[in-house]
C-alpha cells in the first residue's frame, strides 16, 4: 500500500505535465552547453586495419565497451543487418549465455533466459528475470518483443543482477535496445524492400525530416513484414468429422471452417514509430515518441511427440495420464477410452510410438496435423516522453512511459488431429512509469554517480481456458485475473577513481512491489450451461448469462507486499592502456506474485521474491594496434527462493472423469549456476575479420522441496549447457565508388531441457525427457552484398541454410500423458535492395 500511495502522488501530480516542464527548464539556466552525446552504439571510426571502437550505456554514459567492468555484448544498426538479425530470437545465436524462445501459450511473446535466469511463464503476475529497456523505458511485458528490428541504433545485453542503475530491479541482466533519434540538421531516409523464400515480402521506410534547423526535428519509420506458411495441415476425413462432432470452439474470420489444408506458421506483422525532438535551448531536449505493432498469424503448429498410457505415481506431479486411451477413445470408431486401448490408439495415431517408447516424428516436416487453427492476434501501442536537461556536472534525465498490450492466441496444445487439449488466452494490460536520473561526475571528475527513482503501475486482465477432451468432459476451465500492481524503487551508483589505473564501483537499491490479484476462475459445464467458481468451495452453479470474462460472482482477491535490497560492489584495475581486469560481487531481486491459474483456493497463495547473489571476475583486452579483442567472465550465481513454475494434475470436475492440468508458481530453495563466456575477434588482414564467442554454464539444485516431496533431482528449463557461434567477414572496394561486403556464420548450442520433468521410477522416465529435450542444434548463415556509392546496396542472404527443423519448443502435459512441440523454422533465402536519401 505505502508503493501504491508514493506511486500516485509521485507520478500523476509531481513527474507529469507542465510541472515538469518548468522543473527542466529552470534547472537549464544552472550551467552552460554541453556538447551533445554521441549516438550510442556507433563505432568511432578506426583505421581500416584495426577493429573499430563500441559505445555502451551500460554506467547510463557512453563508454567505450572496454573500459567497462561489466560482461556486455553489443550490436550497432549495421551489425544487426549483415548477421541476419531479423528479430529479438536470433540476438541469442550470437551472445553467449543468452537463450530466447516464444512463449508456450502464445508466439507473441517470448521467454529470456540470461545466465540460467529464466521467467518461465508469460503471466501478468510473474515479473521477468531479464528486463527489457526500450529507448531506455522498462518493458513489463514481452508481448510485441519478437517483431523485426525497425531503425535500431544498438543493441547490449548487460549480464548479471541488475537493479543499481536501472529502473527495475533484475536477477538475470537487461536487454537494452534503442533506436534512432531525429538528427535536428539532416533531411534524410532509407527505403527497404526483401523478397525471399514461402514468398516472404518486408518494406521498411525511415524519414528524418529537420522542421527548425538546431530546435525541432521529425522521425518516422514503418515496417510491414508478411510471409506466407510453410507448414500445411492435414488432417484424416474421420478426424475432421470428430471434430464437427465435438468441436467446442467458435472460430471467425479467417479462422472458421475445416482446417484441413490449411497453411500454417505465416507472418503477418507491422510496426510503426515516431519521434519528435525539441530543443528549446542548448541544454534542454524534449523528446517526444509514439510505436504501434500488430500482428495476425496462424501459428504455431505443433506436433504431438510421445503419447504414454497411465503412469500411477505416490507424486501427484508425475502422474501420467493415458493420452494414449483418450485418442483411441474419442477417434470415429474407436473402442472405448480405457487403457486396453493403447494398441487401437497406436494404429490410430500412425505418427507415435507409444507405451513409453520414444516418439516417430513425422517424416515430412512441413506438414503437420492439427485438429484446431491455432491463431495468434497481439497489438501494442506505446507513448514515451524523455526530457534532458544538461548540466555542469552532468545531465539530468525524466522517462515517463505508457503501454497498452493486447494479445490473443489460441493453441492445439497438443498437436494432433483429435481434440483432445486446446487453450486459449487473452491479456490485455497497461502499464505507466516515470523515472528520474541524476548522472553526473564530482570531485575532479575522480567519481562518476547515477541516482534514480522509478515508479510503476500496472493493471488489466489475463485470462486462459483450458478445453481438455471434449468428448468426454463437458466442463470448460476458466483462469481470469484482474491485476493491480504498483512499484516503487530509488537506487543510486557511483564509481571512484582510487588512482589512475584502481577504481571502486559501489552501488544500492531498494524496492518495494504491492501486487493485488482478483481472481474469477469459473468452471462453465457445457451442457448445462452452469457455472460454478473455482476458488469458492461450496457455491451453487449458475448462468452466467454471457458474460464476457470472469463471473464477478466468482471473485476472490488477495493483496501481497514484497520488498527488497539489491547491490553491487567491485574493483577494476587496469594493467595496460588495453587490458582491464575486474572483480564483481552483486545482489539481484526478482519480485514475488500471485497464482493467477490456482485450481482451488487451497493453491491460491503467492510466490515469494528470488534473490540472487553473483561473483563475477573478467579480463577486457586488446592487442597489436586494436586487431584483437578478447573478453572473457567466469561468474557464480547463487538464487535462493528461485521461481519455479509446475504443470499439475487438476481432478476430474464433475460430471466429467477426465482429469485437468493447471500450472502452479513456487519456489524451488536454493539452486547455484558457475559458467563461463568468452568472446574474441580479431582482423587477419585488412577487410577480414573473425569472430568466435562461447559460454558454459552449469547449473544445479542445491535444495528444491515443496508440498510434493524432494525435487532437486529436476531438469533447468531453457538452460544450454554449451553453446558457441563463429563468423567471418569480408569487404573490399571495387573500383571507386562501390563495395563488395560477405558475412558467413555459424551458431551452435548443445541439448536444452523445455521441461523441468524427470523421475526416474517412471518407466516412461527416459521417452519423456527425450521428447521434452531440444536437441542440439546449429544453424548457418550467410549474406552478401554490394554497395553502390553511399547510397544503394542489393544484398542476397540466407538463414539456416542447411535446413535445420529440428523441435525447440516442447511442452511435456503430464496429467494427460503427453509431449509436443514446435519446429524450427525452415531455411530461408531471398534478396533485399535497400536505398538512402
Amino acid at each position: 500500500m505505502v508503493s501504491r500511495i508514493v506511486y500516485r502522488t509521485v507520478f500523476r501530480r509531481t513527474l507529469c505535465g507542465a510541472s515538469t516542464l518548468a522543473l527542466l527548464t529552470s534547472l537549464s539556466s544552472l550551467s552552460p552547453a554541453i556538447a551533445q552525446d554521441a549516438a550510442a552504439g556507433e563505432a568511432d571510426t578506426q583505421p581500416n586495419s584495426g577493429l573499430a571502437e563500441i559505445v555502451v550505456q551500460a554506467r547510463k554514459v557512453d563508454e567505450n565497451l572496454q573500459d567497462v567492468p561489466v560482461a556486455i555484448t553489443a550490436f550497432t544498426g549495421g551489425d544487426l543487418v549483415a548477421q541476419n538479425v531479423q528479430k529479438v530470437q536470433d540476438l541469442a545465436n550470437f551472445t553467449p549465455g543468452l537463450a530466447i524462445r516464444p512463449g508456450q501459450s502464445t508466439p507473441s511473446a517470448i521467454t529470456i533466459t540470461l545466465r540460467g535466469q529464466v521467467q518461465t511463464d508469460i503471466l501478468a503476475t510473474l515479473d521477468p528475470s531479464v528486463g527489457t529497456y526500450v529507448d531506455g523505458v522498462y518493458w513489463a511485458r514481452a508481448t510485441g518483443l519478437n517483431g523485426g528490428f525497425l531503425d535500431i541504433r544498438s543493441v547490449q545485453i548487460l549480464k548479471g543482477p541488475q537493479g543499481t542503475l536501472f529502473g527495475r530491479n533484475t536477477t538475470g541482466g537487461a536487454l537494452l535496445i534503442n533506436s534512432n533519434d531525429p538528427d535536428l540538421n539532416d533531411f534524410s531516409g532509407s527505403l527497404a524492400a526483401t523478397y525471399g523464400r514461402f514468398n516472404e515480402r518486408e518494406g521498411t521506410a525511415v524519414l528524418n525530416v529537420p522542421i527548425l534547423e538546431d530546435r525541432i526535428a521529425l522521425r518516422l519509420a514503418g515496417q510491414i513484414s508478411k510471409r506466407d506458411g510453410y507448414t500445411r495441415n492435414v488432417v484424416p476425413a474421420t478426424a475432421v468429422s470428430a471434430i464437427a462432432a465435438n468441436n467446442t470452439v467458435v472460430r471467425k474470420g479467417p479462422f472458421a471452417g475445416s482446417p484441413n489444408g490449411r497453411k500454417f506458421d505465416n507472418r503477418d506483422r507491422m510496426n510503426f514509430r515516431g519521434k519528435l525532438l525539441v530543443k528549446p535551448t542548448d541544454t534542454l531536449s524534449l523528446l517526444f515518441s509514439g510505436e504501434y505493432f500488430d500482428m495476425d498469424e496462424r501459428a504455431p503448429s505443433r506436433e504431438i511427440l510421445l503419447a504414454l498410457p497411465t503412469f500411477a505415481a505416490t507424486n501427484p506431479n508425475y502422474g501420467v495420464g493415458s493420452t494414449a486411451a483418450l485418442f483411441a477413445g474419442i477417434s470415429s470408431g474407436g473402442p472405448p477410452p480405457t487403457s486396453g486401448a493403447n494398441a487401437a490408439a497406436s494404429t490410430t495415431l500412425g505418427r507415435n510410438v507409444l507405451n513409453g517408447q520414444a516418439a516417430n516424428l513425422i517424416a515430412n516436416p512441413r506438414t503437420t496435423s492439427n485438429n484446431e487453427i491455432p491463431y495468434v492476434a497481439a497489438r501494442t501501442y506505446t507513448a514515451n516522453f524523455i526530457g534532458t536537461l544538461e548540466t555542469g556536472w552532468g545531465e539530468i534525465k525524466l522517462l515517463t512511459n505508457w503501454r497498452r498490450v493486447s494479445s490473443f492466441a489460441g493453441v492445439d496444445l497438443e498437436g494432433s488431429s483429435f481434440p483432445i487439449h486446446f487453450t486459449e488466452g487473452q491479456q490485455r494490460l497497461t502499464q505507466k512509469s516515470a523515472e528520474l536520473q541524476f548522472v553526473g561526475t564530482a570531485f575532479n571528475d575522480r567519481v562518476d554517480f547515477a541516482v534514480g527513482a522509478f515508479v510503476f503501475q500496472e493493471d488489466g486482465f489475463d485470462q486462459s481456458i483450458s478445453i481438455t477432451v471434449p468428448a468426454l468432459n463437458p466442463v470448460t476451465s476458466q483462469f481470469y485475473g484482474l491485476v493491480d500492481n504498483d512499484s516503487i524503487g530509488v537506487y543510486g551508483q557511483a564509481t571512484v577513481r582510487l588512482t589512475d589505473s584502481l577504481a571502486f564501483t559501489g552501488g544500492l537499491r531498494y524496492s518495494i512491489d504491492d501486487k493485488a490479484l482478483e481472481s474469477r476462475s469459473s468452471n462453465f459445464n457445457r451442457t448445462s450451461g452452469l457455472t460454478t467458481c473455482a476458488l469458492l468451495i461450496g457455491s451453487a452453479p449458475f448462468n452466467a448469462g454471457g458474460q464476457v470474462g470472469g463471473p464477478a460472482q466468482c471473485a476472490f482477491r488477495r493483496k501481497d507486499d514484497f520488498a527488497g535490497i539489491s547491490y553491487t560492489a567491485g574493483l577494476d584495475y587496469q594493467i595496460a592502456d588495453d587490458i582491464l581486469v575486474y572483480a564483481k560481487t552483486s545482489r539481484g531481486f526478482r519480485s514475488g506474485g500471485q497464482n493467477l491459474r490456482a485450481p482451488s483456493a487451497a493453491a491460491f497463495i503467492p510466490f515469494e521474491p528470488e534473490f540472487a547473489d553473483s561473483h563475477e571476475i573478467g579480463l577486457k583486452s586488446q592487442f597489436f594496434d586494436n586487431r584483437i579483442r578478447f573478453n572473457i567472465a567466469l561468474y557464480e550465481t547463487t538464487v535462493k527462493d528461485i521461481q519455479r513454475t509446475t504443470l499439475i494434475s487438476v481432478p476430474p470436475i464433475p460430471p466429467s472423469t477426465v482429469p485437468g492440468a493447471a500450472t502452479i508458481l513456487g519456489n524451488a530453495g536454493k539452486s547455484r549456476f558457475r559458467g563461463l563466456e568468452a568472446e574474441i575477434q580479431a582482423v587477419l588482414f585488412t577487410g577480414f575479420r573473425v569472430s568466435a564467442s562461447g559460454a558454459l554454464v552449469d547449473p544445479k539444485y542445491i535444495r528444491f522441496t515443496d508440498l510434493s516431496g524432494d525435487r532437486s533431482f529436476e531438469r533447468f528449463t531453457g538452460v544450454a549447457k554449451e553453446q558457441f557461434a563463429v563468423a567471418a567477414d569480408y569487404s573490399t572496394e571495387i573500383g571507386s565508388s562501390s563495395k563488395v561486403n560477405f558475412r558467413v556464420d555459424y551458431a551452435w548450442r548443445g541439448d536444452v531441457a523445455t521441461a523441468e520433468y524427470f523421475f526416474a521410477p517412471n518407466p516412461n522416465n527416459a521417452a519423456i525427457v527425450a521428447a521434452s529435450t531440444a536437441q542440439k542444434l546449429g544453424l548457418l548463415g550467410a549474406r552478401a552484398s554490394l554497395e553502390i556509392g553511399d547510397n544503394y546496396e542489393i544484398a542476397i542472404f540466407g538463414r539456416n541454410i542447411t535446413n535445420e527443423r529440428k523441435f525447440i519448443n516442447n511442452l511435456v502435459v503430464a496429467p494427460l500423458g503427453y509431449v509436443s512441440g514446435v519446429r524450427n523454422e525452415p531455411a530461408t533465402y531471398g534478396i533485399t535492395a535497400s536505398v538512402k536519401f
